[in-house]
């Protein structure tokens, strides 16, 4: 039988197979790359370029296109705005004309120089290839680089001024150059940081509820109250229903005349700043849990943005009151106990040492991190809401934690909820019965051993 490589007649020449001619073709191929390799490598001086280095806060502007159509975004100085000004007039997005600049402007360096002046067949000649310029104040752009096809994730075939030299450079797929120009407007809700805002009122008809800022207590700006509450509100939930609304993005952006239902709005939202301007935002009523429909104060477009805005913002007031069950600094926790189903486990803090020691019962030991992670989440626990009807069976389960001072912190649970996957549970000292989500009690379970 003849071999796999070849069959040889008698006193004829060799014939390859169809396999052997491929393994050759390989074989040949890659003989030629190594040439190639050792051939560049023995070429002194030829390193290749880079991209200039431009910082995103000193560039001014952009330009994008081929030869007929060319996107232009810029500003007047580092400090003022991006706006497209061609072939729209619309604010740019800071974070997406930011993040251009950051990837181009970074002093790329070419991964690899695959070719000399066949241009078309990688998409960087002057009829297929973008070009894209960023200037940093100067009467020239910094960096100009034409863009041909994609050549892998984050990377393109590429093309620099004056050199018909062809690279593979880590500047992003041509699929971030043929972006529309309407891709690059302005999709922030609110040219405002939840920190600038001193205070904010959610008018829903008769409904008023007026938000104000307490005095700091460090860096960061004080908490929120619901003036005139009757009962203790919820800062962090205050501060949801403000961080919700000022990181909101539009997914889509529509004209001014767009019928979003604002001639009757579910919520007008007014808020303040620390320069004393005043930001009005109006939402639709054909608003839902689903999208969210803005109109803002200033801006001549309809948002369409998350549900949660109009979720957040439409929440019944008693959602607000204060959901806080534990409060305290874990570091100064002298010991903890989970008493259930008749059996007691406490573990003390060793502070010598910074180790967990159970006490009771007796030749136990701790699990140091899940002990550490049952501490932490008693002294930051959370309900999920308070219940309207005030209902508690106690169930019999009690945590206990003692502070090094002496006082004491009590947790007692009581009913489940499957439905909801809630416990019910009430806090030593307060009067409320708190929704708690049942899956934090893996947690809390799981420091005391009963996993």
């Amino acid at each position: 039988r003849c071999a796999a490589v070849a069959c040889a007649p008698p006193g004829g020449p060799v014939m390859l197979t169809a396999q052997s001619k491929v393994m050759l073709g390989l074989a040949a191929l890659l003989g030629a790359l190594n040439a190639a390799d050792l051939r560049d490598e023995v070429v002194a001086g030829e390193a290749l370029p880079s991209l200039p280095v431009v910082a995103p806060e000193a560039a001014t502007r952009l330009t994008i296109g081929d030869q007929v159509n060319v996107l232009t975004i810029e500003r007047g100085t580092p400090a003022d705005p991006w706006r497209i000004v061609a072939p729209l007039d619309y604010p740019a997005d800071e974070r997406l004309v930011g993040d251009f600049v950051k990837q181009v402007g970074r002093g790329v360096p070419m991964d690899l120089r695959l070719d000399e002046g066949n241009l078309e067949a990688y998409g960087v000649d002057d009829q297929h290839a973008l070009r894209a310029d960023v200037w940093a104040g100067g009467a020239e752009p910094v960096i100009t680089v034409f863009v041909g096809n994609t050549a892998g994730p984050g990377a393109s075939f590429v093309r620099l001024p004056g050199s018909d030299a062809v690279y593979r450079a880590d500047v992003g797929s041509r699929a971030r150059y043929e972006r529309r120009a309407a891709d690059w407007r302005d999709r922030a809700v609110l040219p405002l940081e939840r920190e600038a805002v001193t205070a904010f009122t959610v008018s829903r008809g008769s409904d008023v509820l007026t938000f104000s800022r307490g005095l700091s207590t460090g860096k960061e700006p004080g908490p929120f109250r619901l003036e005139g509450a009757a009962f203790p509100t919820d800062a962090e939930s205050i501060e949801s229903m403000l961080r919700v609304l000022v990181k909101a993005r539009a997914s889509e952006l529509h004209n001014a005349s767009y019928d979003g239902g604002f001639e009757q709005p579910v919520a007008t939202v007014s808020l303040r700043d620390t320069a004393g301007a005043t930001h009005e935002v109006v939402l639709g009523s054909r608003s839902d849990d689903k999208a969210t429909l803005l109109r803002v104060s200033g801006r001549d477009s309809v948002y369409r943005t998350s549900g949660q805005v109009f979720t957040l913002l439409t929440q019944p007031v008693s959602a607000l009151r204060d959901r806080t069950m534990g409060a305290f600094d874990r570091a100064a926790v002298a010991s903890m106990s989970w008493e259930e189903g008749g059996l007691t486990v406490t573990l003390a803090h060793d502070e010598a040492a910074g180790t967990w020691v159970v006490t009771q019962p007796e030749n136990v030991d701790a699990d140091q991190r899940a002990a550490l992670d049952t501490v932490s989440t008693l002294a930051s626990l959370r309900a999920r809401a308070v219940a309207d009807d005030g209902a508690f069976l106690p169930s019999g389960t009690v945590a206990t934690v003692t502070m090094r001072d002496g006082s004491t912190w009590t947790l007692s649970l009581g009913q489940v909820d499957e439905a909801s996957g809630t416990v019910r549970a009430r806090v030593g000292g307060r009067s409320e019965v708190f929704l708690l989500d049942a899956r934090q009690l893996v947690a809390l379970r799981a420091g005391f051993g009963r996993g």
